[in-house]
């Protein structure tokens, strides 16, 4: 055979190959969803799945329909929920651009999150990059149903807003299914994730009237962190335990904090723009003892003290080792409730192991009961490097 002929034979076999888009879908046959929730039902799983309205979305001036339409069905098992859902779907369900995944507060707490986010794992549609969300004293359901301001798409709302709150606020954290299915089969760590609520009216929440007003009647926010244990809910943190949590394992990216002012009434605002966290296990003989270092870098953004000058090294000093006291209570608060629920949400158990596993295979047994006898060290170290454009504050200069 010679080279030409070989070329070609080969060249066609590549192009048997690349046939193009022999499993293509076309836009017109396929619902894009962009949220979903799970339910734990008598029947099994009640699914409710948020799709997008295409052309209430593009539309310059819309007809005054919703721009998503919520589809709910009910199955043994939720892959079974949503082939039940083409019977009142008009097409096929798309999966590949969800954005939020919700799981109800009582289904989290009686079924646990194992089974109802198995087939999300399973399923190779869905890609690995929208978060996942308690509905705190909600069903999924209730909050997928909800319509939302600025943006169209309800689901999309939720996901931009926990990504923001999570860079600027350190009370939330953003939270995949890889990290809970790691959560989930990992010695020493319990899976911890950010609940969403509504605030005002829930009752009309999904009624157009809500998005007519400058203050809508209902409004989701996200509050607090669920903790687990194994896969089932067991209690929620507070803003103050949800912060020290995120101190602890690192996934604070910014945030800003308020201290009292030094020598006077008033307080002050520290911004913190960058945090490191270290957990460290020191062995000694045949016991322990954890210390965990954080360490952040701020700027003094905001000054209501009358009688307080930034310029001199002992003041910024001083505004350190409030912040660094400040961040110390907020990580002891989030160790208190760990003991107090008897779960290693923080993953220090995890630490132990990687530090020695030989320890660890020794104090594993019963490890959400061992939490409070494990000494435990906490020290912040704060930098302060900017105090805006002015040195004090013009409060001092007021006139009487």
């Amino acid at each position: 055979m010679s080279k030409r002929i070989r070329n070609i034979f080969i060249s066609i076999c590549v192009l048997l190959v690349l046939t193009g888009c022999w499993n293509r879908r076309e836009v017109n046959d396929l619902l894009i969803a962009a949220g979903m929730g799970v339910d734990k039902v008598d029947e099994g799983y009640l699914v409710t799945v948020q799709v997008v309205d295409p052309g209430e979305i593009t539309a310059k001036k819309g007809s005054g329909h919703a721009p998503v339409t919520i589809y709910s069905e009910t199955g043994e098992t939720i892959f079974a929920a949503l082939r039940k859902m083409t019977t009142v779907a008009a097409r096929k369900i798309y999966f590949s651009h969800l954005s939020m995944f919700i799981v109800g507060e009582e289904t989290a707490k009686t079924e646990g999150i194992a089974n109802v986010t198995e087939f999300l794992y399973r399923d190779h549609e869905l890609r690995a990059d929208y978060f996942i969300a308690i509905a705190r004293h909600s069903t999924a359901k209730e909050i997928l149903e909800g319509l939302t301001t600025i943006e169209n798409i309800p689901a999309h709302k939720l996901f931009t807003s926990l990504e923001m709150s999570s860079r600027f606020f350190a009370a939330t954290e953003t939270y995949k299914i890889d990290d809970l299915v790691s959560d989930l089969v990992t010695e020493g760590k319990s899976p911890a994730i950010t609940g969403i609520q509504y605030i005002g009216d829930k009752e009309k929440a999904n009624k157009k009237e809500n998005l007519e007003v400058t203050e809508p009647y209902a409004q989701l926010e996200y509050k607090g962190i669920a903790v687990f244990r194994g896969d089932k809910l067991v209690g929620w943190l507070d803003e103050d335990e949800s912060k020290g949590y995120n101190y602890i394992t690192g996934k604070t990216k910014g945030t800003v904090k308020a201290i009292s002012c030094p020598e006077e009434d008033g307080e002050l605002s520290i911004e913190l723009v960058r945090t490191i966290s270290k957990v460290q296990v020191e062995q000694k003989d045949e016991s322990f003892q954890i210390l965990i270092k954080v360490e952040a870098e701020g700027n003094v953004g905001e000054v209501l003290c009358r009688r307080i000058d930034l310029t001199k090294v002992d003041t910024i000093s001083q505004l350190e080792d409030l912040t660094e006291k400040n961040i110390e209570d907020k990580v002891n608060k989030a160790l208190a409730k760990a003991n107090l629920l008897k779960s290693d949400f923080i993953g220090l158990g995890m630490d132990i192991n990687r530090a020695s596993p030989s320890t660890w295979k020794r104090y594993k047994e019963g490890w959400g009961e061992r939490l409070s006898s494990i000494p435990i060290t906490v020290k912040a170290s704060v930098k302060l490097s900017n105090t805006g454009k002015t040195d004090g504050s013009f409060l001092e200069k007021i006139k009487e």
